[in-house]
């Protein structure tokens, strides 16, 4: 409740302080901010985004990816890869933070969470004290000045909205606000609980622990708790289970999961919702060999750089293995091979390398 009348108190006060200024500066001011507006939004973003990434570093989490509109930066075998971002739903800003290690888990991804709005509101509070300062300092008409101080007081509050905006507990399109994070993790309960335990999963599958390894016991808690509340989260739940299962070469129970995984995909944001139709294709391509299922998931999946290449490569291998293209075959199967270090998740990547060279020697026996 403090963190949102502080929030709406800066956000009317910077709109109205605003609206203010435009009233009083030159036109000429006016016309450079508007020219601005989308370079200064992508600046407050910038460091909005910036803020998670600090409090992520600072609470031992890995750091892999920015995201600051169609800018990404993506760090690949410990090397920082700028790409083109696509993606409508991350345009908005992003970034990802691998958790290290599970101790204390509820504790550091509070902090985490709360490092963009600490950062958007500092930034509010500084350029709006460097814009007064320059407005009282500057008392002869110096267009120069003028238009550097409404640019600073543009800056308040853009980010001062931003502020408020990600401060409110709020879920829309698969994302959580911070807020929401911070208040579910904070409140504890089954809800925090059950969040607890997906960072828990996440972090031992991203550090090397193959799916069929990962704890069974936390997993089905977490499938109970999200029957019984419903959480956003829930959806991936299935996935989980479906590569515990695929790695155990259960197909049975693995199809059982992707069909639950695959049935509720709307809860996942749209972006990321390309990692269910890839998934789905490998599966009915490399397990089931269904050439009608995996073409028919194929169809939906775009191109994503969200998405591992060695993923991607994977499945064409697995579509051209159906397709008896055994040249592109062998070739898609290098180019994952290749890519398999820069595979966020080191425990499916583990499960894909297997199923990768169990591919290729069934090339080279029908050959």
């Amino acid at each position: 409740m403090l963190i949102l009348f502080i929030g709406a108190v800066t956000g009317y006060f910077a709109g109205k302080m605003g609206v203010n200024a435009a009233k009083e500066v030159s036109k000429a001011t006016v016309f450079v901010v508007a020219a601005l507006f989308i370079p200064l939004f992508f600046i407050v973003i910038g460091i909005h985004e910036a803020g998670h990434a600090w409090a992520g570093i600072k609470v031992n989490f890995d750091f892999r990816m920015y995201v600051i509109g169609p800018f990404m930066w993506e760090k690949e075998q410990n090397k920082w890869k700028f790409k083109w971002n696509k993606n409508i739903n991350t345009a908005g800003g992003l970034v990802l933070c691998v958790p290290v290690g599970t101790d204390n888990l509820s504790k550091r991804f509070s902090i985490y969470a709360a490092g963009g709005p600490m950062a958007s509101m500092l930034l509010a509070v500084f350029a709006y004290g460097l814009s007064r300062l320059i407005s009282i300092t500057n008392r002869s008409v110096d267009s120069g000045m003028e238009t550097v101080s409404f640019i600073l007081l543009t800056v308040a509050f853009l980010s001062s909205v931003i502020f408020v905006a990600t401060s409110i507990p709020m879920q829309n399109g698969g994302f959580s606000s911070d807020g929401a994070r911070i208040l579910s993790l904070l409140r504890g309960g089954k809800k925090a609980r059950f969040e607890t335990l997906i960072l828990k999963i996440i972090a031992d599958s991203m550090s090397g622990i193959r799916p069929k390894l990962l704890n069974m016991k936390e997993l089905t808690e977490a499938q109970e708790i999200a029957a019984e509340i419903n959480p956003p989260f829930g959806v991936y739940v299935h996935s989980f289970f479906h590569q515990a299962a695929f790695d155990r070469a259960d197909l049975g129970d693995a199809e059982k999961h992707l069909i639950e995984y695959v049935r509720k995909a709307d809860a996942i944001p749209e972006g990321i919702r390309n990692a269910v139709w890839m998934d789905a294709t490998f599966f009915y391509a490399f397990g089931k060999r269904d050439i009608e299922e995996a073409q028919k998931y194929w169809d939906q999946f775009k191109l994503s750089a969200m998405i591992s290449k060695a993923q991607i490569y994977a499945t064409e291998a697995a579509m051209a293995s159906l397709k008896k293209d055994d040249e592109t075959v062998i070739a898609k199967i290098d180019a994952a091979m290749k890519e398999l270090p820069a595979m966020l998740d080191k425990g499916v990547g583990i499960a894909l390398k297997e199923k990768l060279q169990l591919l290729q020697i069934r090339t080279k026996t029908r050959a």
